[in-house]
């Protein structure tokens, strides 16, 4: 079916960029909501939005509950993927995670709920609840509020445990975290701008612990196949189902950028304690027919290219 609306909430984001462009190629009315406060909209972007008639941005807060409500009217598709990011980052900025992580959050449920959305597609808490750090902690409120609005409400909800999503386009610091500085950084995107400089790659703890690491490319085709019936009150798993230690990870994109740069390692994030995770795909792959198609590897190959031309340097891919 063609020409549906879609909104999309954090829609100037890694994830939500990737996935307006595929509805603006079907044909779709796209919506892209953000405030465009924690960084600055992707060239990509822009570029869209000159060259598609049915794509268009609105500026506005998640907090907004009148501007959630008025871009939700008339949507069958509804993304809500804005929220405060970062586990380290928001120390000392308790009460503000909590209006934009569970207030906006409940303001995005009720404005779908009122404009019944066919589909609302949102992306849980992540799988580190051990984890004392004000985004965790706003996360998981979200997510059962998210949980009862389908409950008890009806409201369609889809929910994606994405695991460590990277690619190109993702940015290295969402925002500095001013209570601990240098540890609001992405690591895929700080190891990669770190080893095409000849820099030290700063692996937290003794590297050992451990995630799955998905390629953007994989995460955006699993996040197209969710508007569907039988996914409806159903949270899957997206990742590989392969957990790498970061210090692996790390020697890996040394080796393929033919680097200089050597680890170090330095302590672990506020509020952060050593932990192994990994995706179970077994329900993506049962309702969605999806599987992951890109190893670390090859990932790591298609991502360096991006972060090279964004450094003004030869890839070495």
């Amino acid at each position: 079916m063609k020409g549906r609306k879609v909104v999309l909430t954090g829609g100037t984001g890694l994830l939500m960029s990737n996935v307006a462009e595929r509805h603006a190629d079907m044909g779709d009315e796209v919506v892209l909501f953000d405030n465009n406060q924690q960084h600055d909209m992707y060239p990509e972007t822009q570029a869209l939005l000159n060259e598609k008639k049915n794509v268009r941005f609105v500026l506005g807060d998640i907090r907004d509950a009148k501007a959630v409500t008025e871009i939700a009217k008339g949507a069958e598709i509804f993304y809500h993927f804005a929220a405060l990011m970062g586990t380290s980052s928001r120390f000392k900025q308790e009460v503000v995670t909590t209006e934009v992580n569970v207030i906006g959050t409940i303001n995005a449920c009720q404005a779908a709920l009122d404009a019944g959305v066919k589909y609302y597609i949102y992306p849980p808490r992540p799988a580190l609840s051990v984890w004392m750090t004000p985004y965790i902690i706003t996360k998981t409120a979200s997510t059962q509020f998210t949980q009862m609005y389908n409950a008890i409400y009806g409201l369609p909800t889809i929910g994606f445990n994405i695991a460590n999503c990277y690619g190109p386009r993702e940015r290295a610091v969402l925002e500095a975290n001013s209570y601990k500085p240098g540890e609001g950084r992405k690591m895929m995107a700080t190891f990669i701008e770190a080893a095409l400089k000849n820099e030290d790659l700063p692996v937290m703890g003794d590297g050992e612990q451990s995630s799955d690491f998905v390629f953007i490319d994989d995460v955006v085709e699993a996040i197209m196949r969710a508007p569907r019936d039988a996914a409806i009150g159903q949270i899957m798993d997206i990742g590989t189902g392969i957990n790498t230690p970061v210090k692996r990870v790390a020697e890996m994109i040394i080796e393929i950028a033919g680097s200089k740069s050597k680890i170090k390692y330095v302590p672990l994030r506020t509020g952060e304690v050593k932990v192994h995770t990994k995706a179970d795909n077994t329900n993506a792959k049962k309702i969605l027919d999806w599987e992951p198609k890109v190893d670390l590897r090859e990932g790591i190959k298609r991502t360096i290219p991006y972060y090279a031309k964004r450094l003004g340097v030869k890839s070495p891919v």
